[in-house]
């Protein structure tokens, strides 16, 4: 294919940037780089109610966390008013528009549509038949001078040199009036691919019900850029094998409209947690680092008094075990709390049995022995108090972990217990032992 192909993504910004709408505009960006083309951004906000500035930026600051850089633009439609007002006039002038006034006296300008048959050659569906006689002459511009979607969007991508209009298969029902109006002016006529839309895991459309739909809230869920451009591209896309993780460079080099699927591809979190994860494990630590203090420094935690190699030490024990950084502050929030929720399942499994409390009070005299409080002196420490129990290490591991933590489950104990420190670990085996029996509660150190 030419070089001199030009695609657009256009998005109208009534909210954040939806999951539907990032994934057009990664299948747009990567036509144009696969191609050696041009990548426009142009925000359609002609709608006066609807179209905020905070929602303008949310798109920008999804598209650039994305990494989807854009080659033109951003341009804005509601900028280009004189634009759209000489093309409707121009189209009264040649008996192809009327002026339609209102019962207030006010001008809109409505396009005459002829009937008979359109038929367009999509590039994802084939081809496809309007018959027009059904379609009723329609406002091109508005009495308040905006103009309506099908006409400024028609204006824009033929004075933009727009070559293929990439975009969701909810638009098929707009493009036989974008081509009578292609056709009237004479403009050159671009190719239509419309890619199928984004089911939620039950087959509906994506929704809020489903969960996140937002790239903005999947970011603030702690998800990589990366892992989410890989997982949306395969929504819909293939790279014609079974190749899962997929780096941007191979996407590029392989993207293109005929791997695009027909049929709708259906949304699901659990195997973005999986391809998260993947990423996540193939990242260096020391890469993950400045993301991970953001995340927790936006979710609250007081990061001000965390030295650097505490945190990375933190984190590489972790790496193998979390699936986005929300994940990973669930699993270490008792880190960096003064009050930890202990499991009530937990408490009543490993700390209310009989003995529990003779058993903790052991490993408090042991481990309170450890000048050198690190995971070799304490694993050290606390095997040789088993072998003098006479007792298996699993009978002291899961009170003690639950007793520390708050939980059955954790990273390494021993591990866990040198990053958490001498004076949290024997205060929190102290309210173990002084409590144990009692109901639990979030407990106070």
């Amino acid at each position: 294919m030419s070089s001199n192909v030009k695609v657009r993504f256009a998005p109208s910004p009534t909210g954040y940037l939806h999951i539907g709408g990032a994934r057009t505009a990664l299948f747009n960006w990567l036509f144009a780089r696969h191609n050696k083309g041009v990548f426009l951004l142009r925000i359609e906000d002609t709608d006066q109610q609807r179209s905020t500035e905070e929602a303008t930026q949310a798109i920008l600051d999804s598209m650039k966390w994305l990494g989807l850089d854009w080659d033109e633009g951003p341009y804005f439609q509601s900028q280009r008013l004189p634009v759209y007002k000489q093309h409707a006039e121009k189209l009264v002038e040649q008996g192809k528009a009327f002026y339609d006034t209102d019962a207030e006296g006010r001008k809109a300008i409505r396009f005459t549509m002829q009937d008979g048959v359109t038929e367009i050659n999509d590039l994802i569906h084939g081809t496809i038949t309007f018959d027009t006689s059904l379609i009723e002459d329609f406002v091109i511009l508005k009495a308040d001078g905006f103009p309506t979607y099908n006409f400024a969007c028609v204006v824009d991508d033929a004075e933009m040199g727009i070559t293929h209009i990439i975009r969701g298969d909810d638009h098929i029902s707009n493009t036989p009036k974008q081509i009578a109006l292609y056709k009237a002016f004479g403009f050159k006529m671009p190719e239509f691919a419309h890619i199928p839309m984004i089911l939620g895991e039950d087959g509906s459309r994506l929704s809020k019900r489903h969960g996140a739909t937002s790239v903005t809230e999947y970011r603030d869920k702690g998800y990589l850029p990366h892992a989410l451009v890989n997982f949306l591209a395969l929504l819909g896309w293939s790279p014609g094998n079974d190749q899962e993780i997929i780096s941007i460079p191979e996407m590029i080099e392989k993207f293109t409209l005929k791997r695009a699927n027909k049929t709708s591809a259906q949304f699901n979190n659990v195997k973005l947690d999986w391809m998260n994860g993947q990423y996540i494990k193939n990242t260096p630590v020391e890469q993950l680092i400045p993301e991970v203090k953001e995340f927790f420094e936006k979710s609250g935690v007081d990061m001000t008094k965390i030295a650097e190699r505490w945190l990375f030490n933190l984190v590489e024990l972790h790496h193998e075990r979390f699936r986005t950084f929300q994940d990973l502050l669930n699993q270490t929030r008792f880190f960096f709390a003064d009050t930890i929720e202990y499991d009530q399942t937990a408490v009543g499994k490993f700390l209310k049995k009989e003995g529990v409390g003779e058993l903790l009070k052991e490993v408090h005299s042991a481990i309170s022995q450890v000048d050198n409080f690190d995971k070799k002196n304490l694993e050290d420490s606390l095997r040789a108090l088993t072998e003098k129990l006479g007792i298996g290490f699993s009978k002291l591991a899961q009170p003690m972990r639950v007793a520390i933590t708050g939980r059955s489950v954790s990273a390494g104990i021993f591990e866990t217990m040198e990053l958490l420190g001498k004076e949290k670990t024997i205060k929190r085996l102290n309210y173990a032992i002084k409590n144990q029996c009692e109901t639990p509660e979030a407990m106070r150190f």
